[in-house]
């Protein structure tokens, strides 16, 4: 599908008058849906293709196999999921505590906390999309070790998984990796959605937000894919142009809640996702993946979190880049350039296998 082809689906989502603002219930915020903005003339920054790497071994890169870090270690000659310290950390547990603020306006604290590094793979040359059924399983029991680990830490509040992939999003390192911060607070973010999903079980009998917006017959045109453990959907709210959420079916707080045959079903899911983004951008699609799991801190609401999947790619169409504007900067209420049902029909036609 070609960029004009991208933008006249656009225009008609424009044309049938799909203006609306969209409540997002797990951010309680609004988002503007505005397809008329992915149309306007475009003389700004376009996004290309990089040239893919040959190699499957980089000398160059300090997450591949032997390779010598900046740090002076050497990485084993890993040839599966490998985890690793951040050598550049923004947290870490050996920070010192600062001096006492004098009030509440210079308040402050140590930022300790954990910084990882996962490398999905020994090779340099991949990417999650690529890696056979059972490499994506042995990432997905990577990043639950990794949780589990994390989260035995009285320090750590809240464990974030994340994958930052591609130039478009500010990856340092094309080596197929992602990371891991163990904060010793709760983010906003997770903040915001433990609030939420809370308040909507006690709004409704201890009823699950996540699992009332899969079964909702007014969910049906944003469903991308459904399996026996998972579906795939665009958010009703979606903030990206083709976000997509992978949720489980059966409700829990963390990935290491889960069965055998639940994260086998999560694996394969979410990878048939990642290829569905390559086939849709015709490329090795940037990407944003965010695995939310519940805080590990010991409050009583973290029961009504439903872990799930969020995959934010920062592509409006094949060549151009979704950048936060003024506006959005300075309001943190998202316009979204393309209908989520118009973005779920598209993933939906990909051709993958």
């Amino acid at each position: 599908m070609s960029t004009q082809e991208l933008n006249n689906r656009a225009l008609n989502s424009q044309v049938q008058g799909k203006w609306e603002t969209r409540w997002h219930p797990l951010l309680e915020q609004w988002v503007i849906i505005s397809a008329n903005t992915s149309v306007r003339p475009w003389s700004g920054k376009i996004s290309k293709a990089p040239g893919s790497a040959e190699s499957a071994h980089d000398a160059n890169c300090y997450l591949c196999p032997r390779v010598t870090r900046a740090s002076g270690s050497v990485n084993p000659d890993y040839t599966s999921p490998h985890a690793i310290d951040n050598d550049f950390p923004s947290l870490a547990l050996t920070a010192p505590e600062p001096e006492v603020a004098s009030n509440e306006l210079f308040k402050r604290s140590a930022a300790q906390g954990r910084c990882r590094v996962l490398c999905w793979s020994e090779r340099h040359n991949v990417t999650l999309a690529e890696l056979s059924e059972t490499e994506m399983r042995g990432v997905v029991d990577l990043w639950c070790d990794e949780h589990r680990m994390l989260a035995a830490d009285s320090v750590i509040k809240q464990v974030l998984i994340f994958e930052n992939k591609g130039a478009e999003v500010g990856a340092s390192n094309m080596h197929p990796h992602g990371q891991v911060y163990a904060y010793p607070f709760v983010t906003d973010i997770a903040s915001r959605m433990r609030a939420s999903q809370t308040s909507y079980a006690k709004r409704n009998k201890g009823a699950d937000l996540l699992s009332d917006l899969l079964n909702d017959p007014q969910g049906s045109a944003l469903l991308v894919e459904r399996s026996e453990h998972c579906s795939v959907i665009v958010p009703f709210a979606a903030r990206f142009s083709y976000e997509t959420w992978v949720v489980p079916h059966r409700q829990a707080p963390y990935i290491t809640d889960f069965s055998s045959a639940e994260l086998n079903d999560l694996s394969r899911m979410y990878q048939r996702q990642a290829q569905r983004y390559d086939a849709l951008f015709q490329r090795k699609s940037p990407n944003i993946t965010l695995l939310h799991n519940a805080p590990c801190d010991e409050n009583t609401d973290n029961k009504h979190w439903h872990f799930h999947i969020v995959m934010q790619p920062p592509l409006r169409d094949l060549e151009k880049v979704k950048f936060l504007a003024g506006a959005e900067a300075g309001s943190n209420n998202i316009v979204n350039p393309l209908q989520p049902e118009d973005a779920a029909r598209q993933l939906r036609e990909c051709e993958i296998a």
